[in-house]
């Protein structure tokens, strides 16, 4: 089945709302197309520097995406300030970085000040959207639960602790003006961790969470990926392929293997950490993405993971479960594009409890 797909935005927050409606509905005029491709690596063996066929694919799907020369509107300054900004107003520390490419990365790590190391608590790493830094997590309610919810399965020790990634301003397999901005790698798909062409997205994360443990105040067998949009892409990307992520919990996401926009798709595949997964969708998301996104639940099942790992609930407009997308949510018209697009950058709060709880059932 052909679809459009629901590239990815979210501005729900102050001046930002008008400006990324626009360029959610350019977006949502994009015909998703089938691609050809390279196949997905079947272990995690490293081949070396990415060599790229003819096709401008490599071994592990698309080359590593470059930085973009130019981000529209200081975009990615703009994700740094808030990302400090947004810390600063929680209580958070500010975690710096640069990577194997040289490049600086930056994170938010807000802790409870319930957490100790007598009394550890989850951890919750939340991705944000294409385009958008920290500050959208504010639009999720999640903070409003960071002292009170139950990941632990100890009614006594309350609380999690939330760490924010940064994505780069990078350039990505989109139109303009949405093929640069800052988000998140998940064309090339190296997750090998002894190798040193492993995606610089995972490492950054990866970086981070090390972080966090050092601290001392994490349990272990607790640390969760959440995400939204393209965040949710590669939170379920890292989270299927990263040893120690006790299960993935996204809200709209397709498949971050096989993007219509992406030259080079590969099957999806978890290589190393086949833990539970649950997916937030909606039954009328941008462009007409909930049948990928079911298409991706039914992937997971069928190839990657054990059935019974895969879950995942359709939200309609009211944030009601249904039992199927919306038929009626075809692309290319005004009122389904429109639909679709409020939906897609509403996050659904009432289903919070849900999707920690889900959390807290599955320790590693």
């Amino acid at each position: 089945m052909r679809y459009y797909k629901h590239h990815r935005g979210l501005r729900t927050l102050g001046m930002k709302l008008r400006q990324h409606r626009t360029l959610v509905l350019l977006a949502a005029a994009l015909l998703l197309h089938g691609c050809g491709g390279s196949s997905a690596p079947a272990d995690s063996a490293d081949a070396g520097p990415p060599t790229v066929d003819a096709k401008g694919c490599t071994a592990y799907g698309a080359p590593p995406r470059p930085l973009a020369p130019l981000s529209p509107d200081g975009l990615a300054n703009d994700a740094v300030s808030l990302l400090v900004q947004v810390c600063n107003n929680q209580g958070g520390d500010t975690l710096d970085w640069t990577d194997s490419e040289g490049s600086p990365r930056h994170a938010c790590l807000i802790t409870p000040k319930a957490a100790s190391a007598s009394k550890p608590l989850p951890m919750l790493v939340w991705l944000h959207p294409t385009l958008l830094g920290q500050d959208s997590i504010l639009a999720t309610g999640l903070l409003d639960k960071i002292n009170t919810a139950n990941l632990s399965g100890d009614t006594s020790n309350p609380g999690f602790i939330l760490l924010l990634p940064l994505g780069r301003d990078i350039q990505q397999f989109l139109p303009a003006p949405l093929n640069t901005g800052v988000g998140w790698d998940h064309w090339y798909r190296n997750v090998d961790r002894s190798s040193p062409y492993l995606n610089v997205d995972f490492a950054t994360i990866d970086h981070f969470i090390a972080v966090a443990k050092q601290r001392g105040n994490v349990v272990d067998n607790r640390v969760y990926v959440s995400g939204w949009s393209e965040g949710a892409d590669m939170g379920s990307f890292y989270g299927l392929n990263t040893p120690g992520v006790a299960a993935t919990g996204v809200y709209s996401t397709t498949s971050p293997f096989d993007d219509p926009a992406d030259p080079c798709p590969t099957p999806a595949f978890a290589v190393n950490n086949k833990r539970p997964f649950y997916l937030m969708a909606r039954a009328c998301d941008i462009g007409g993405a909930c049948p990928g996104e079911q298409q991706f639940l039914s992937d997971l099942r069928n190839g990657v993971l054990a059935p019974s790992l895969v879950s995942g609930v359709i939200l309609d407009s009211s944030t009601k479960a249904v039992s199927q997308c919306n038929a009626q949510c075809d692309p290319g018209t005004l009122a389904s594009d429109a639909l679709g697009q409020l939906e897609h950058i509403t996050w659904p709060r009432q289903w919070n409890d849900t999707l920690l709880d889900f959390m807290r059932d599955n320790p590693e």
